[in-house]
């Protein structure tokens, strides 16, 4: 007889657990996202000394000597590659050391089939956080980034960085 209401208590709460289940269950509904990735072409390239490097960092080495003012022109460009303009904005990240009397970088931009060049702004390599912002790369156009150095001495600080970001 105890074993009885022993297996009946046990059938009992089985039962109980089955209907909560199948209750619980039915109060949730689901629902799915599915997707799909296209990894498509860099919108924006680095042009240097006429092609095009892959990936996002082009890496640069310029030779100068002291107390001489040099210029480098169009060596390096950045192309927009997609048929939508985009805002770009061109921040000084890393500025050289105080050896040098002049460091900057002459933007251009070039946007019709004549090769005419319009100044859009200059960069001071010895400030940090100098920078263009809210400019317009539109499509299929190019900026040129022209160099001048001057260094007063030999340093060690002669690493500088530029972040481009857009939009």
């Amino acid at each position: 007889m105890k074993n009885i209401k022993k297996a009946l208590k046990l059938v009992t709460l089985l039962v109980t657990s089955i209907l909560i289940a199948t209750a619980s269950a039915q109060v949730y509904t689901y629902m799915y996202l599915r997707g799909s990735i296209t990894v498509g072409t860099q919108k924006i390239v680095w042009i240097m000394e006429g092609q095009e490097v892959s990936g996002d960092t082009v890496q640069m080495s310029f030779n100068v000597e002291p107390n001489v003012t040099k210029t480098f022109n169009g060596t390096l460009y950045l192309k927009n590659k997609d048929t939508d303009d985009h805002t770009v904005n061109i921040t000084v990240t890393d500025k050289v050391g105080s050896q040098f009397e002049t460091c900057k970088v002459y933007v251009y931009e070039n946007f019709t089939q004549n090769g005419s060049w319009t100044l859009i702004g200059t960069l001071d390599l010895k400030t940090l956080n100098d920078a263009l912002t809210n400019k317009t790369l539109k499509a299929d156009g190019y900026y040129k980034f022209d160099f001048e150095i001057k260094a007063t001495s030999n340093g060690t600080d002669n690493d500088f960085e530029l972040m481009v970001i857009y939009a």
